[in-house]
Protein backbone atom coordinates (compact mmCIF):
# COMPACT_ATOMS: atom_id res chain seq x y z
CA UNK A 1 0.00 0.00 0.00
CA UNK A 2 1.19 3.50 -0.75
CA UNK A 3 2.16 6.06 1.89
CA UNK A 4 -0.60 7.97 3.67
CA UNK A 5 0.25 11.06 1.62
CA UNK A 6 -0.45 9.41 -1.74
CA UNK A 7 -3.88 8.62 -3.21
CA UNK A 8 -4.81 4.96 -2.77
CA UNK A 9 -5.92 3.20 -5.92
CA UNK A 10 -8.55 0.48 -5.55
CA UNK A 11 -10.08 -1.55 -8.36
CA UNK A 12 -13.46 -3.21 -7.87
CA UNK A 13 -14.30 -6.12 -10.17
CA UNK A 14 -17.45 -8.20 -10.09
CA UNK A 15 -19.30 -11.11 -11.67
CA UNK A 16 -16.52 -12.77 -13.66
CA UNK A 17 -18.46 -16.07 -13.89
CA UNK A 18 -15.35 -18.12 -14.60
CA UNK A 19 -15.75 -21.75 -15.63
CA UNK A 20 -13.55 -24.45 -17.04
CA UNK A 21 -16.60 -26.43 -18.22
CA UNK A 22 -18.37 -23.52 -19.91
CA UNK A 23 -15.80 -20.73 -20.45
CA UNK A 24 -18.13 -18.17 -22.06
CA UNK A 25 -16.29 -15.22 -20.49
CA UNK A 26 -12.65 -16.23 -20.56
CA UNK A 27 -11.76 -13.65 -23.22
CA UNK A 28 -12.68 -10.70 -21.00
CA UNK A 29 -10.93 -12.36 -18.08
CA UNK A 30 -7.67 -12.69 -19.99
CA UNK A 31 -7.86 -9.00 -20.92
CA UNK A 32 -8.61 -8.10 -17.30
CA UNK A 33 -5.54 -9.98 -16.07
CA UNK A 34 -3.35 -8.06 -18.51
CA UNK A 35 -4.88 -4.73 -17.49
CA UNK A 36 -4.63 -5.36 -13.75
CA UNK A 37 -1.01 -6.48 -13.95
CA UNK A 38 -0.15 -3.40 -16.03
CA UNK A 39 -2.13 -0.99 -13.83
CA UNK A 40 -0.96 -2.57 -10.53
CA UNK A 41 -3.59 -1.05 -8.23
CA UNK A 42 -2.88 -0.95 -4.52
CA UNK A 43 -5.74 -3.36 -3.89
CA UNK A 44 -8.43 -5.21 -5.84
CA UNK A 45 -11.80 -6.04 -4.27
CA UNK A 46 -13.99 -8.62 -5.96
CA UNK A 47 -17.70 -8.35 -5.14
CA UNK A 48 -18.70 -11.92 -5.89
CA UNK A 49 -19.71 -14.42 -8.55
CA UNK A 50 -16.16 -15.39 -9.33
CA UNK A 51 -17.62 -18.62 -10.73
CA UNK A 52 -20.32 -19.60 -13.18
CA UNK A 53 -21.63 -22.31 -10.88
CA UNK A 54 -19.34 -22.86 -7.92
CA UNK A 55 -22.33 -23.43 -5.63
CA UNK A 56 -23.14 -26.59 -7.57
CA UNK A 57 -19.75 -27.72 -8.90
CA UNK A 58 -16.73 -27.49 -6.62
CA UNK A 59 -14.32 -27.66 -9.58
CA UNK A 60 -15.44 -24.16 -10.57
CA UNK A 61 -14.29 -22.78 -7.20
CA UNK A 62 -10.94 -24.51 -7.69
CA UNK A 63 -10.61 -23.18 -11.24
CA UNK A 64 -11.54 -19.61 -10.33
CA UNK A 65 -9.25 -19.47 -7.30
CA UNK A 66 -6.30 -20.58 -9.47
CA UNK A 67 -7.17 -17.97 -12.09
CA UNK A 68 -6.90 -15.20 -9.50
CA UNK A 69 -3.36 -16.31 -8.71
CA UNK A 70 -2.43 -14.91 -12.12
CA UNK A 71 -3.07 -11.36 -10.81
CA UNK A 72 -0.09 -9.78 -9.06
CA UNK A 73 -2.01 -7.32 -6.85
CA UNK A 74 -3.65 -8.40 -3.62
CA UNK A 75 -7.32 -9.36 -4.05
CA UNK A 76 -10.02 -9.39 -1.35
CA UNK A 77 -13.20 -11.39 -1.99
CA UNK A 78 -16.80 -11.54 -0.90
CA UNK A 79 -18.97 -14.38 -2.25
CA UNK A 80 -21.75 -14.20 -4.78
CA UNK A 81 -24.76 -16.47 -4.99
CA UNK A 82 -23.10 -18.50 -7.76
CA UNK A 83 -20.14 -19.17 -5.46
CA UNK A 84 -21.92 -20.16 -2.24
CA UNK A 85 -25.65 -20.57 -2.94
CA UNK A 86 -28.46 -18.02 -2.90
CA UNK A 87 -30.32 -16.38 -0.04
CA UNK A 88 -32.92 -18.06 2.15
CA UNK A 89 -35.83 -18.30 2.00
CA UNK A 90 -35.86 -19.37 -1.64
CA UNK A 91 -38.48 -16.88 -2.80
CA UNK A 92 -38.01 -17.63 -6.50
CA UNK A 93 -38.04 -21.43 -6.24
CA UNK A 94 -35.59 -23.95 -7.66
CA UNK A 95 -32.50 -22.18 -6.32
CA UNK A 96 -29.29 -23.71 -5.04
CA UNK A 97 -29.36 -22.10 -1.56
CA UNK A 98 -26.56 -21.35 0.85
CA UNK A 99 -25.86 -24.19 3.29
CA UNK A 100 -23.35 -24.79 6.05
CA UNK A 101 -21.47 -27.17 3.75
CA UNK A 102 -21.29 -24.74 0.86
CA UNK A 103 -20.18 -21.99 3.25
CA UNK A 104 -17.25 -24.13 4.44
CA UNK A 105 -16.30 -25.19 0.89
CA UNK A 106 -16.24 -21.58 -0.35
CA UNK A 107 -13.93 -20.57 2.50
CA UNK A 108 -11.48 -23.33 1.57
CA UNK A 109 -10.83 -21.59 -1.76
CA UNK A 110 -11.36 -17.87 -1.11
CA UNK A 111 -10.83 -17.40 2.62
CA UNK A 112 -13.11 -15.52 4.99
CA UNK A 113 -16.46 -14.56 3.50
CA UNK A 114 -16.77 -11.49 5.76
CA UNK A 115 -13.97 -9.28 7.05
CA UNK A 116 -12.81 -5.75 7.77
CA UNK A 117 -9.50 -3.96 7.36
CA UNK A 118 -8.19 -0.42 7.56
CA UNK A 119 -6.99 1.16 4.32
CA UNK A 120 -4.83 4.26 4.57
CA UNK A 121 -5.31 6.72 7.44
CA UNK A 122 -8.98 7.49 6.87
CA UNK A 123 -10.92 4.47 5.63
CA UNK A 124 -12.13 1.10 6.84
CA UNK A 125 -13.24 -1.54 4.31
CA UNK A 126 -15.87 -4.08 5.36
CA UNK A 127 -16.68 -7.18 3.32
CA UNK A 128 -20.09 -8.81 3.82
CA UNK A 129 -21.58 -12.08 2.63
CA UNK A 130 -25.01 -11.06 1.27
CA UNK A 131 -26.33 -14.62 1.39
CA UNK A 132 -25.61 -15.12 5.13
CA UNK A 133 -28.45 -12.78 6.12
CA UNK A 134 -31.42 -14.91 7.15
CA UNK A 135 -29.57 -18.18 6.51
CA UNK A 136 -29.46 -19.35 10.16
CA UNK A 137 -26.11 -21.03 9.56
CA UNK A 138 -23.21 -20.57 11.96
CA UNK A 139 -21.65 -17.68 10.06
CA UNK A 140 -24.71 -15.43 10.17
CA UNK A 141 -24.45 -14.31 13.79
CA UNK A 142 -20.69 -14.04 13.49
CA UNK A 143 -21.15 -11.62 10.58
CA UNK A 144 -23.60 -9.42 12.51
CA UNK A 145 -21.19 -9.37 15.47
CA UNK A 146 -18.23 -8.61 13.21
CA UNK A 147 -20.12 -5.74 11.57
CA UNK A 148 -21.00 -4.28 14.97
CA UNK A 149 -17.35 -4.46 16.04
CA UNK A 150 -16.16 -2.91 12.77
CA UNK A 151 -18.55 0.03 13.17
CA UNK A 152 -17.88 0.57 16.89
CA UNK A 153 -14.09 0.57 16.52
CA UNK A 154 -13.94 2.63 13.31
CA UNK A 155 -13.80 5.88 15.32
CA UNK A 156 -13.48 8.69 12.76
CA UNK A 157 -12.73 6.43 9.79
CA UNK A 158 -15.12 6.46 6.85
CA UNK A 159 -16.63 3.11 5.88
CA UNK A 160 -16.70 1.42 2.51
CA UNK A 161 -18.86 -1.72 2.43
CA UNK A 162 -18.34 -4.39 -0.22
CA UNK A 163 -21.11 -6.94 -0.75
CA UNK A 164 -22.52 -8.88 -3.68
CA UNK A 165 -26.15 -7.75 -3.60
CA UNK A 166 -27.33 -4.12 -3.65
CA UNK A 167 -29.45 -2.75 -0.82
CA UNK A 168 -32.49 -2.37 -3.06
CA UNK A 169 -33.46 -2.62 -6.73
CA UNK A 170 -35.30 0.55 -7.72
CA UNK A 171 -36.58 2.13 -4.49
CA UNK A 172 -35.64 1.77 -0.81
CA UNK A 173 -39.35 1.40 0.02
CA UNK A 174 -39.58 -1.99 -1.73
CA UNK A 175 -41.17 -4.57 0.58
CA UNK A 176 -41.39 -7.68 -1.62
CA UNK A 177 -38.36 -9.96 -1.16
CA UNK A 178 -36.38 -10.64 -4.32
CA UNK A 179 -33.13 -12.49 -4.95
CA UNK A 180 -31.86 -9.44 -6.83
CA UNK A 181 -31.14 -7.51 -3.63
CA UNK A 182 -30.83 -7.75 0.16
CA UNK A 183 -34.18 -8.77 1.68
CA UNK A 184 -36.12 -5.81 3.18
CA UNK A 185 -35.79 -6.84 6.86
CA UNK A 186 -32.01 -7.22 6.57
CA UNK A 187 -31.73 -3.97 4.62
CA UNK A 188 -33.51 -2.12 7.43
CA UNK A 189 -31.22 -3.65 10.07
CA UNK A 190 -28.12 -2.81 8.05
CA UNK A 191 -29.23 0.77 7.59
CA UNK A 192 -29.82 1.16 11.31
CA UNK A 193 -26.37 -0.16 12.17
CA UNK A 194 -24.59 1.87 9.52
CA UNK A 195 -26.27 5.13 10.53
CA UNK A 196 -23.42 5.70 13.01
CA UNK A 197 -20.81 5.94 10.25
CA UNK A 198 -19.44 9.43 9.52
CA UNK A 199 -19.15 8.72 5.78
CA UNK A 200 -20.46 5.62 4.08
CA UNK A 201 -20.14 4.04 0.63
CA UNK A 202 -21.79 0.70 -0.23
CA UNK A 203 -20.30 -1.08 -3.25
CA UNK A 204 -22.06 -4.08 -4.78
CA UNK A 205 -22.33 -6.16 -7.93
CA UNK A 206 -24.83 -8.90 -8.92
CA UNK A 207 -27.07 -6.86 -11.26
CA UNK A 208 -24.51 -6.66 -14.12
CA UNK A 209 -25.24 -2.96 -14.37
CA UNK A 210 -23.31 0.19 -13.41
CA UNK A 211 -25.35 2.62 -11.35
CA UNK A 212 -25.00 5.14 -8.55
CA UNK A 213 -27.67 6.18 -6.06
CA UNK A 214 -27.95 7.81 -2.66
CA UNK A 215 -30.12 6.69 0.24
CA UNK A 216 -29.79 9.35 2.90
CA UNK A 217 -26.13 9.38 3.93
CA UNK A 218 -25.43 6.09 2.10
CA UNK A 219 -23.71 6.49 -1.27
CA UNK A 220 -24.36 3.37 -3.35
CA UNK A 221 -22.30 2.15 -6.28
CA UNK A 222 -23.24 -0.87 -8.40
CA UNK A 223 -20.25 -2.36 -10.21
CA UNK A 224 -20.67 -3.63 -13.76
CA UNK A 225 -19.89 -7.25 -14.55
CA UNK A 226 -16.71 -8.11 -16.42
CA UNK A 227 -18.58 -11.02 -18.06
CA UNK A 228 -21.95 -10.13 -19.58
CA UNK A 229 -25.01 -7.91 -19.32
CA UNK A 230 -28.68 -8.88 -19.09
CA UNK A 231 -31.20 -6.86 -21.06
CA UNK A 232 -34.34 -8.95 -20.53
CA UNK A 233 -36.85 -8.25 -23.35
CA UNK A 234 -39.83 -6.27 -22.08
CA UNK A 235 -38.25 -5.49 -18.70
CA UNK A 236 -38.36 -1.86 -17.57
CA UNK A 237 -34.81 -0.46 -17.97
CA UNK A 238 -32.81 0.51 -14.91
CA UNK A 239 -31.09 3.85 -14.63
CA UNK A 240 -27.37 3.66 -15.22
CA UNK A 241 -25.14 1.90 -17.75
CA UNK A 242 -25.62 -1.65 -18.98
CA UNK A 243 -22.10 -2.38 -20.22
CA UNK A 244 -19.30 -4.68 -19.10
CA UNK A 245 -16.32 -3.20 -17.26
CA UNK A 246 -14.95 -2.51 -13.80
CA UNK A 247 -14.56 0.38 -11.34
CA UNK A 248 -11.59 2.42 -10.20
CA UNK A 249 -11.90 3.90 -6.72
CA UNK A 250 -9.46 6.57 -5.54
CA UNK A 251 -9.07 7.45 -1.86
CA UNK A 252 -7.27 10.72 -1.13
CA UNK A 253 -7.39 11.40 2.58
CA UNK A 254 -11.09 11.40 3.49
CA UNK A 255 -12.25 12.03 -0.07
CA UNK A 256 -13.43 9.29 -2.42
CA UNK A 257 -14.20 9.26 -6.08
CA UNK A 258 -14.66 6.50 -8.61
CA UNK A 259 -14.88 5.96 -12.35
CA UNK A 260 -16.43 3.34 -14.59
CA UNK A 261 -13.91 1.69 -16.92
CA UNK A 262 -14.97 -0.10 -20.09
CA UNK A 263 -11.83 -1.54 -21.74
CA UNK A 264 -11.94 -1.31 -25.51
CA UNK A 265 -10.64 -4.89 -25.67
CA UNK A 266 -13.64 -6.30 -23.79
CA UNK A 267 -16.46 -8.02 -25.65
CA UNK A 268 -19.90 -6.81 -24.58
CA UNK A 269 -22.21 -9.83 -24.47
CA UNK A 270 -25.89 -9.36 -23.64
CA UNK A 271 -27.51 -12.60 -22.52
CA UNK A 272 -30.97 -11.10 -22.18
CA UNK A 273 -32.23 -13.17 -25.10
CA UNK A 274 -31.94 -16.24 -22.86
CA UNK A 275 -34.98 -14.79 -21.12
CA UNK A 276 -37.03 -15.85 -24.14
CA UNK A 277 -36.49 -19.50 -23.22
CA UNK A 278 -39.85 -20.95 -22.20
CA UNK A 279 -38.18 -22.31 -19.04
CA UNK A 280 -36.88 -18.86 -18.10
CA UNK A 281 -33.46 -17.19 -18.12
CA UNK A 282 -32.03 -19.14 -15.19
CA UNK A 283 -32.78 -22.55 -16.67
CA UNK A 284 -30.93 -21.57 -19.84
CA UNK A 285 -28.06 -20.11 -17.81
CA UNK A 286 -27.75 -23.36 -15.89
CA UNK A 287 -27.61 -25.72 -18.87
CA UNK A 288 -26.36 -23.94 -21.98
CA UNK A 289 -23.09 -25.34 -23.31
CA UNK A 290 -20.38 -23.33 -25.06
CA UNK A 291 -19.84 -24.78 -28.50
CA UNK A 292 -16.75 -24.79 -30.68
CA UNK A 293 -14.19 -23.78 -28.06
CA UNK A 294 -12.07 -25.59 -25.49
CA UNK A 295 -9.82 -23.72 -23.07
CA UNK A 296 -6.14 -24.05 -23.84
CA UNK A 297 -3.73 -25.28 -21.19
CA UNK A 298 -2.45 -21.72 -20.74
CA UNK A 299 -5.88 -20.65 -19.50
CA UNK A 300 -6.55 -23.77 -17.44
CA UNK A 301 -3.47 -23.35 -15.26
CA UNK A 302 -2.29 -20.46 -13.15
CA UNK A 303 1.07 -18.74 -13.43
CA UNK A 304 3.87 -20.98 -12.25
CA UNK A 305 2.36 -24.16 -13.64
CA UNK A 306 -0.27 -24.80 -10.94
CA UNK A 307 -2.45 -27.61 -12.29
CA UNK A 308 -6.05 -28.29 -11.45
CA UNK A 309 -7.55 -31.70 -10.67
CA UNK A 310 -9.42 -33.45 -13.50
CA UNK A 311 -12.77 -31.84 -14.24
CA UNK A 312 -15.85 -33.64 -12.98
CA UNK A 313 -17.87 -35.60 -15.52
CA UNK A 314 -21.57 -34.86 -15.90
CA UNK A 315 -22.31 -38.00 -13.85
CA UNK A 316 -19.97 -36.87 -11.05
CA UNK A 317 -21.60 -33.44 -11.09
CA UNK A 318 -25.05 -34.97 -10.65
CA UNK A 319 -23.74 -37.09 -7.78
CA UNK A 320 -22.23 -34.00 -6.14
CA UNK A 321 -25.52 -32.12 -6.38
CA UNK A 322 -27.47 -35.16 -5.15
CA UNK A 323 -25.20 -35.42 -2.11
CA UNK A 324 -26.26 -31.97 -0.95
CA UNK A 325 -29.90 -32.55 -1.85
CA UNK A 326 -30.23 -30.02 -4.65
CA UNK A 327 -31.07 -30.13 -8.31
CA UNK A 328 -28.84 -28.20 -10.74
CA UNK A 329 -30.84 -24.95 -10.91
CA UNK A 330 -28.94 -21.69 -11.11
CA UNK A 331 -29.80 -18.06 -10.62
CA UNK A 332 -28.46 -14.56 -10.75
Amino acid sequence: MQSSHSPIRIVQISDMHLSRRRPFFQHNWEILIELMNAEAPDLIVCTGDMTLDGAGVQDELAFASRQFERIASQVLFVPGNHDIGNSLPDVRGGEIPITEERWHIYRQYFGNDCWFRDVGPSWRFIGLNSMLFGSSIAGEQYQWDMLEEAIQTAHDRSLMIFQHKPLYHRLPTEIAPTQSVIYPEHRARLRGMLARARQLVVCSGHIHHYRTARWGKIAQIWAPATSFTIGIPGQKPLRGTRRVGYLRHTLDGKSHHHEFVEPCQFINMDFGNWGRDSRGFHARYGTEQLRGLVLGEWAQTAAGGLHLPPMETDQQERQTLSAVGQRPSRSL
